[in-house]
């Protein structure tokens, strides 16, 4: 760690502090840079194999998945840029203060686009779950580019007025870091409690809509075994009244008959108590849909339990490698979104695959 005198000059001094922080971030900054170019890459094949897949073949839940690839590629984009204004603290285009107004509030964002693109995809997997027939005939793949287009705009809309609101205006210092304290100045109050209205309201949608989901499910899978029982036990009496109507004395058959309803009612009852709704497609794809909420959440805890933490706070509002450190873990739901993606939904997968095989055979001949 180098020392700093104190009876240094001010350039001296804005110097030294410079290199004393670029020492101390070296490692966050490297793991940045690695996490957004595998962010860049990842994506970018998610779009290419989005864009390879047969027009007949694409259906709504493609086009959501194109919007969400294009999101987290646009936020490793801005993980490159705050990893930059975050270790070259001495850089002038840094130290304009629309540069880095620009900066803080596209990030923030783009990564809020990321948040209510999968709130989005939970209302329309709740809506086909709960409503079936209305979703294939309301849901269509024009409904779908507009809802994914209005939310990716009430996403930045919602973050840059407010932002523009709260822009600083008194003059920064020239030895200021680009980030939050800089942007908002006085009112980072604000800007944290933004984050508080948005995560919230996405907490409540996606409770809600997987509370509609699981009552749904549940439900059929009732009514499911119900009516297979009762179906079974009415075929079973049926079968065992056409049996005893026959006397012609040969007793043997009439023995069999009347016992194979029975068996046969044991056997119906058995394969109905196995009516799962988990097993059809439906609900795989809603379950990656809450895998993805579910790492998007994970992702962003820690944020969220530093900031509405009192003390930790403090470290938060003065530490700015306390605060990257947050936006890096939450930016790793970017990373892990296409991985998702390939592995879950098949479509995906076996593009991937053919593309491979295409490649692995031009190499070996």
């Amino acid at each position: 760690m180098i020392a700093i005198e104190l009876n240094s000059t001010e350039d001296d001094f804005s110097t030294n502090i410079t290199v004393n922080l670029i020492t101390n971030r070296t490692g966050l900054f490297v793991t940045a840079v690695l996490e957004a170019f595998l962010t860049i890459i990842l994506n970018l094949l998610l779009l290419g194999l989005c864009a390879i897949i047969p027009a007949q073949a694409r259906n709504q839940l493609h086009i959501f998945y194109t919007f969400l690839a294009a999101s987290d590629l646009i936020n490793g984009i801005y993980l490159l840029l705050l990893s930059a204004s975050f270790y070259f603290v001495n850089t002038s285009i840094f130290q304009y203060y629309n540069v880095c107004f620009s900066v803080v509030v596209m990030s923030s964002a783009g990564i809020s686009t990321t948040g209510y693109l999968l709130l989005l995809l939970t209302a329309m997997k709740c809506f086909s779950i709960v409503c079936p027939l209305k979703s294939l005939r309301f849901i269509t793949r024009n409904a779908a580019i507009c809802l994914t287009s209005l939310v990716w705009s009430f996403s930045y809309v919602v973050n840059v007025v407010p932002s523009i609101a709260w822009a600083r205006e008194k003059a920064f210092l020239l030895n200021e870091e680009c980030s939050v304290k800089m942007v908002y100045h006085d009112k980072v109050k604000h800007f944290v409690n933004l984050g508080y209205v948005l995560s919230g309201l996405f907490v409540a949608g996606v409770v809600l809509f997987n509370s509609f989901i699981l009552v749904k499910i549940t439900k059929r899978n009732k009514v499911g075994v119900q009516e297979n029982s009762k179906s079974n036990t009415d075929i079973g009496m049926r079968q065992y009244g056409k049996s005893t109507k026959d006397t012609s004395g040969k007793t043997k058959i009439q023995d069999i008959k009347s016992e194979k309803p029975h068996l046969k009612k044991n056997i119906s009852l058995k394969d109905g108590n196995k009516y799962d709704f988990k097993k059809s497609k439906n609900f795989k794809a809603y379950l990656t849909v809450l895998m993805h909420v579910g790492i998007y959440t994970l992702c962003g805890f820690p944020l969220i339990l530093i900031v509405a933490n009192r003390d930790l706070y403090k470290y938060y509002y003065n530490d700015r490698s306390v605060r990257f450190g947050c936006i890096l873990f939450l930016y790793l739901t970017s990373l892990i979104n296409p991985i998702l993606t390939v592995l879950r939904i098949p479509i995906f997968k076996k593009s991937l695959w053919k593309l491979c095989r295409k490649y692995v055979t031009k190499a070996r001949s």
